[in-house]
């Protein structure tokens, strides 16, 4: 049997003292532990809004680059249509969604009455339940308008109050879409070298796949949103912009998110008349039947190509561990685990043996 020495006993109390020192340490910090991750997520979403912002550009400014431009002068360009569009977009939307907002939440705690004055006829025909989980849904709704506008009015004071963190952003994306390939190189030297050229493969694989995917969906709902608005606004429905972008906001998720985004809009339009409720739906429908048919294969085609039968399996799944956002990062999280899956099998054999 080993026969331990003073220096190895030593050796082990003092790391023990250190591990006793550590949680001591770490319990004394905890009480600013808040403090300190609120001040390093303030400085990293400038970091990470640009990050998004510099990858979703990327694509475009490699297609102005092959047309003979230099990278600085295609980023230019396409930063000027980009933050054009986006600043009119809030110049013009803003005031008009925040109006929408405040009149919402005013009016939603009359569609309850006004459900159960407008359809008389259905309300006494359905059971109980029915008109249980109608007041629930409307409650639901109250308290997610009561959220989402005081979010937002929060959110423009923080712009308001963070004006010059905001101006760091286009610069910061400005640098990371002018040096990719550097800051590529820069990271791929922190892998070891012998697993350098199979994380290269494996980071080309799903940028190429997550990336077409994110982008294509997110085309596809920005259609969806002016669609739904433009369709709302026709048919008098009231607040046909916050509406319509809470319909592209939520086709996001696969399936399930056309239910989801219509049902607030179809509550509200029953409040109205059966036609307009009829009218929504008929809407809802023939959007459905042009993202299905036109606009998906145009816009996305077959990026992601997952089996219809996964794609419910991950939205179930990720609804299950964290509800809305869950469902939204579904197919993201599902793509990055098929990837290095993938490249795993390859790289091992482990299916094979």
């Amino acid at each position: 049997m080993r026969k331990w020495t003073a220096l190895q006993w030593m050796k082990i109390l003092l790391i023990i003292l250190l591990l006793f020192l550590n949680g001591y340490l770490f319990y004394r910090l905890l009480p600013f532990i808040g403090s300190v991750t609120h001040f390093l997520m303030r400085i990293a979403i400038p970091f990470f809004a640009a990050a998004i912002i510099s990858y979703l550009l990327h694509p475009l400014v490699g297609r102005v680059q092959r047309l003979g431009l230099h990278r600085t002068m295609a980023i230019l360009v396409i930063y000027a249509v980009f933050f054009s569009i986006v600043g009119f977009a809030i110049y013009k939307g803003g005031p008009v969604l925040l109006h929408e907002l405040r009149s919402l939440d005013h009016e939603i705690t009359n569609y309850q009455q006004l459900y159960e004055t407008n359809l008389d006829r259905v309300y006494t025909s359905t059971p109980e339940a029915v008109h249980d989980q109608v007041n629930e849904a409307l409650v639901r709704i109250k308290h997610s308008m009561n959220k989402m506008g005081k979010g937002i009015i929060d959110w423009c004071s923080n712009v308001i109050r963070s004006f010059l963190t905001l101006l760091l952003i286009p610069f910061l994306s400005f640098y990371m879409l002018k040096d990719a390939a550097l800051i590529k190189k820069n990271v791929l030297l922190l892998v070891p070298k012998k697993w350098r050229k199979q994380t290269a493969d494996l980071c080309a694989e799903m940028d190429q796949s997550i990336g077409m995917y994110i982008r294509g969906q997110l085309t596809v709902c920005g259609i969806l949103a002016v669609m739904a608005t433009i369709g709302l606004w026709i048919l008098k429905v009231p607040y046909p912009m916050v509406f319509g972008l809470f319909i592209g906001a939520t086709d996001l998720i696969p399936y399930f998110g056309p239910f989801i985004g219509a049902a607030p809009a179809v509550l509200v339009a029953a409040t109205k008349s059966f036609y307009a409720m009829s009218g929504v739906i008929l809407m809802i429908i023939l959007i459905q039947f042009l993202e299905g048919s036109v606009i998906e294969p145009i816009v996305v085609g077959k990026s992601a190509e997952i089996h219809p039968l996964y794609i419910m399996l991950a939205v179930g799944a990720g609804g299950e561990l964290a509800g809305i956002v869950g469902m939204l990062l579904a197919i993201p999280c599902f793509i990055i685990i098929r990837t290095c899956l993938r490249h795993l099998n390859e790289r091992f054999r482990i299916i094979d043996k």
